[in-house]
């Protein structure tokens, strides 16, 4: 059956209807389709929008009508209302894809993979992804109509297929907002993030990073060392926080900034590999090649075990 949006009968009324039945303002579906296939795409639809079936309340986004009028009154054939001319330029779209480049494709599971408006709405009538959705919200009232927005679709939405909801979602969002200069706006994004994941250690991170990246960018590295011993002093954080930050500021071409951070997160977590290994990176990085591979035999002095110090320090001394 050739997908499309149709004029319809209401979807309690149609299976009642003859099969003859002749349907008025067809595009893109057959005209004489039956009363059973017009109710089968229909529910589709409802459920592909998350649109309400009750007493055809959900039909109203694209058809004409009044809940306070019996449906069978209402103007089906009418195309008044952008939406359902949106519909039926998407459920032609469909059928394209189904039909004519989906079917061509080889090695194809069984049952075929079949697009359908599930497939990108998923239980909303906006299609767009949760990053675009609290873009618009963000430039339309700040960060907290953002907040807002993100609470009222996860309290909505949580547990469905309608948005992602996982941790990177709100981290590469603040980190974005970060990278426009507004860190005020990021931690705040950051740190709902870690409110809406608690169990996630990178929510917590990224929180915590982006803290320290509004305290450089305020009043510099030696700010931020005071600050993260601060930290260090009230809560709990492993050398992951620094390390991060750090590497941050070298992909900023801040060199000398970062290896302040890395010594620094060095003297705090001595006994941490990745402190170890990440200020002999920046050596290397910076020509000090024998400084780094002096850390890293240092290292292994004391953890000789260390398989993957060992294969780091083979691989930078095979390089000289």
């Amino acid at each position: 059956m050739t997908l499309g949006l149709l004029a319809c009968s209401t979807l309690a009324v149609a299976t009642a209807q003859e099969p003859s039945r002749q349907y008025q303002n067809l595009h893109v579906l057959p005209h004489d389709i039956s009363p059973d296939e017009l109710a089968h795409v229909m529910i589709g639809n409802l459920r592909g929008l998350g649109l309400p079936r009750r007493q055809n309340q959900g039909c109203l986004h694209c058809h004409v009508g009044d809940m306070d009028r019996p449906s069978d009154t209402w103007d089906w054939a009418s195309d008044a209302k952008p939406a359902k001319l949106k519909a039926r330029t998407m459920m032609a779209m469909v059928d394209a894809i189904n039909r004519e480049y989906l079917a061509k494709l080889d090695s194809r599971v069984d049952p075929p993979v079949k697009v359908t408006c599930y497939t990108c709405h998923a239980g909303r009538t906006d299609p767009r992804p949760l990053p675009d959705v609290l873009e618009q919200a963000y430039r339309g009232g700040g960060v907290g109509s953002a907040v807002a927005r993100y609470r009222e679709l996860r309290g909505r939405y949580f547990g469905g297929d309608a948005y992602d909801f996982r941790v990177d979602v709100l981290s590469g969002m603040a980190f974005h907002l970060a990278g426009r200069g507004a860190f005020d706006d990021a931690i705040t994004l950051a740190e709902l993030n870690a409110e809406a994941h608690p169990e996630e250690p990178s929510a917590r991170r990224t929180w915590l990073q982006l803290r320290l990246g509004g305290t450089y960018e305020k009043r510099g590295t030696e700010a931020v060392l005071s600050e993260f011993d601060a930290m260090l002093d009230s809560e709990s954080i492993d050398p992951a926080v620094l390390d991060g930050f750090g590497w941050g500021l070298d992909r900023r071409d801040r060199q000398a900034d970062a290896l302040a951070v890395f010594r620094h997160n060095l003297r705090q977590f001595p006994d941490e590999y990745i402190p170890n290994e990440s200020l002999a990176d920046a050596l290397w990085f910076r020509g000090e090649r024998e400084s780094a591979i002096k850390m890293f035999e240092a290292w292994l002095e004391r953890h000789p075990d260390h398989e993957m110090a060992r294969r780091r320090l083979a691989k930078l001394r095979s390089r000289l």
